[in-house]
């Protein structure tokens, strides 16, 4: 058996995945009596599930809060309401740092299951993280080809992401070489 956010012999760390669905489509804009025109449309939704089960849709995933998160530790607005507006909706997480590990404290059940017990604390590797960050600018690659072959603008900034992404590798990697010294992200580095 597999026990998730637990410290004991059989500690597995959370798993933390992503899924995101991309619609294409015509709409009429400028509609009067005498005419209108049709122009392209890309919704997309990204789903996020923690150990195989759904967070829930109606508190939106803050991408750009997520990567800010990777680099320092911290109280982030990782989700907010589905309109857009944080106070509307949505909830902080205190992003923790530790030299093997990132843990997310969530004020309130993120699952769309509220039956699905939680202690509201989810522990990820940072190589999981990794991975996932990496998947996640995958998918916003392959996003951003399609609002580009349909002339809509693109507003995430994929370039700063990977950044990220290598800071926190170099990091990670300096971890393995030099356990010595830790750094305010909790990612041990070179004295």
């Amino acid at each position: 058996m597999e026990i998730h956010s637990k410290k004991d012999e059989k500690f597995k760390p959370d798993k933390l995945s992503i899924d995101m669905k991309i619609e294409t489509r015509k709409i009429y804009k400028n509609i009067t009596k005498v005419k209108g025109r049709m122009i392209s449309s890309v919704d997309w939704k990204l789903m996020l599930y923690i150990n195989e089960n759904k967070l829930d849709e109606d508190e939106v995933f803050v991408v750009e809060e997520f990567f800010k998160s990777l680099l320092n530790p911290g109280t982030y607005p990782l989700f907010t309401c589905s309109c857009g507006v944080f106070g509307c909706g949505g909830y902080y997480v205190e992003v923790v740092h530790e030299t093997e590990r990132i843990i997310w404290l969530t004020e309130q059940s993120p699952f769309i299951d509220q039956t699905i017990e939680s202690s509201n604390k989810f522990i990820f590797s940072w190589v999981q993280i990794i991975k996932i960050s990496k998947e996640l600018i995958q998918e916003f690659e392959h996003l951003k080809s399609i609002m580009n072959a349909n002339e809509l603008e693109f507003n995430y900034d994929i370039e700063k992401y990977h950044r990220i992404i290598n800071e926190i590798i170099e990091r990670y990697s300096n971890v393995r070489r030099n356990p010595c010294k830790v750094n305010s992200g909790g990612i041990k580095e070179d004295e």
